[in-house]
């Protein structure tokens, strides 16, 4: 009987690394429940290649995770000669792992491979210190990237997924140009300032931590932002400000501090930091959560709560963790 070398691939397991890229997506978006848990064992069970396919579907999302924005082309195009599959087919198995694999990041359902050209970006529970051709300092966080465009006018940053904590420098130019960070919504304009921009599902948030910004949604609504306060916008609208917490750049710092937040809120935001499903039961979802928990170990995060609450902490697989009542 013929064997298959290790890194043979035939056309049963290249047509296995598709369905596995899909099922990958399907986990992770967030209509999925338990039904399609069960149904992912059935196909891992039924035949050893789909476990195969399984595999190298969560290797090449790690290892394109780690790999600088400039090379993710080639790395792309390696893994198509590694495969043997079409550059097409590498491109859409990326886009649905990818596109979907990061619950709570709104962007990259809606753009998922263009996010890897944006110039800078950062995979689910990294973060990357960049400093600008002005020296301005950019710390993007979990799954987010930019576009830098600077040219004689606008010191220009676009946002295109996640969160992005700006630290302006002056503008040596003889005119000095304004730094503005853009998103769908519209543009926030610095005033020598240290701020936060993030996207959500349809509007940007603004968090300012030094001085102040000038908002201006992409239909002409203006507010500004000063230091201590937030606000959000979305295309139409900019709301009132609202005082902001000063932990809420723990995350520059690795760190998620909150205080007095409900369970399934808390589960969102570290959700932000980990790849597939983390959930909770309906009856525990109003738990209040007071503490400071480190982001770069979401495991412990979630150990952490068994500990404090009447709570169990349910990791299905890696990619499938819910919180229910203590049984």
């Amino acid at each position: 009987m013929a064997s298959t070398a290790p890194h043979e691939v035939t056309q049963s397991r290249r047509e296995a690394l598709q369905a596995a890229a899909h099922w990958y997506a399907r986990l992770c978006s967030e209509e999925a429940g338990p039904a399609d848990e069960q149904a992912l064992q059935q196909w891992l069970d039924s035949d050893p290649i789909h476990q195969w396919a399984w595999q190298r579907v969560d290797q090449l999302q790690v290892r394109l995770g780690r790999v600088p924005n400039h090379l993710a082309l080639n790395t792309l195009e390696r893994a198509e000669q590694h495969f043997s599959m079409s550059r097409r087919s590498v491109l859409k198995g990326l886009a649905l792992m990818l596109g979907t694999g990061t619950l709570g990041v709104a962007a990259y359902r809606h753009a998922p491979v263009e996010l890897w050209f944006a110039d800078h970006h950062t995979a689910t529970g990294a973060t990357k210190q960049l400093t600008l051709a002005d020296g301005s300092r950019l710390i993007l966080n979990t799954a987010s990237a930019v576009d830098i465009r600077f040219n004689a006018n606008e010191r220009l940053v676009i946002l295109r997924a996640g969160e992005v904590m700006v630290t302006t420098a002056s503008d040596s130019a003889a005119n000095p140009r304004p730094f503005i960070v853009q998103t769908p919504q519209g543009r926030v304009r610095a005033q020598g300032t240290r701020f936060a921009v993030r996207m959500l599902e349809a509007e940007t948030q603004v968090a300012v931590f030094e001085h102040s910004v000038e908002v201006t949604t992409r239909s002409g609504a203006q507010n500004q932002c000063l230091a201590g306060q937030q606000l959000t916008f979305t295309v139409d609208t900019a709301s009132l400000p609202t005082e902001l917490s000063p932990a809420d750049d723990a995350w520059t710092r690795q760190m998620l501090v909150v205080q007095n937040m409900p369970l399934d809120a808390f589960l969102a935001e570290l959700s932000r930091y980990r790849t597939g499903v983390l959930r909770c039961a309906p009856s525990v979802a109003n738990y209040r959560i007071t503490g400071a928990f480190r982001v770069d170990d979401t495991d412990q995060a979630l150990h952490a709560l068994s500990k404090s609450f009447p709570v169990s902490v349910n990791f299905r697989t890696r990619y499938w963790v819910t919180v229910d009542e203590e049984k």
